[in-house]
């Protein structure tokens, strides 16, 4: 099989399998057990519902143009920042990120081998870091005609793929919604779900500067394994 032959070649994050969906729901309904407890959980998703509710009363342009990915990632958003809210107006804005942030992580885990569709990925035909690139490739082709990120830059070299993003619709919509934690989410999803992936393609994943940590743009590079540069830089 080629790489371009893989069902998830040139999808965008909507196009996740339901059953790995069904699994990131039940890391969310896990960690919220494992926080408020089996009777305290109902008391939330009371509050959960109201939030949203009010959340979609008082920025109805931010959903609105949330929409416009996708009505499940719309959905998602809000649902997520209502949690982020729930958590911020009792034990503050810090640890409301943190514990989100704690969601994220653990579903990258899954998110991230079935956005690439990592095992079918490495048996394809030919060199399994070039197929990586094209892969990749598509896939910020894909993101970027969705409007989820705008890629300005691609840039192919010898052994390195480099991609900037000088827009991101997290970071947009967050700050739409006055909760700008929440574009950091995705970064910190990155940071988790390649680890998980990287070694299967040779290959390895640089990000020293995101929009949602501060910058003005993002620049994902990923080096074949063995031409990366030294650096001291940490991810972002």
């Amino acid at each position: 099989m080629k790489v371009e032959e893989l069902s998830q070649y040139g999808k965008t994050l909507s196009g996740l399998p339901k059953e790995v969906e069904k699994k990131q729901r039940a890391v969310v309904l896990h960690e919220l057990r494992l926080k408020f407890g089996l009777l305290g959980i109902v008391s939330f998703f009371i509050k959960l519902f109201f939030e949203q509710r009010a959340l979609k009363k008082k920025y109805p342009e931010a959903y609105k143009n949330s929409q416009k990915i996708s009505k499940s990632a719309a959905d998602e958003i809000l649902m997520m920042i209502a949690m982020f809210n729930i958590i911020a107006k009792k034990e503050g804005r810090d640890k409301a990120y943190e514990f989100v942030k704690g969601i994220f992580e653990k579903i990258a885990v899954y998110s991230m081998p079935a956005l690439y569709q990592i095992d079918d990925l490495v048996r394809c035909e030919g060199d399994v870091f070039d197929n990586f690139v094209k892969f990749n490739v598509a896939w910020f082709k894909a993101m970027n005609e969705e409007g989820t990120w705008i890629v300005k830059e691609i840039q192919k070299e010898k052994d390195k793929l480099t991609f900037k993003v000088t827009e991101c619709a997290n970071c947009v919509i967050g700050n739409a919604y006055e909760c700008p934690e929440i574009a950091k989410l995705g970064c910190d999803h990155d940071l988790a779900g390649y680890p998980v992936i990287i070694d299967k393609v040779n290959a390895v994943f640089r990000r020293p500067h995101t929009i949602a940590k501060g910058d003005d743009y993002c620049d994902f590079m990923f080096f074949r394994k063995g031409t990366e540069p030294e650096t001291n830089l940490p991810n972002k």
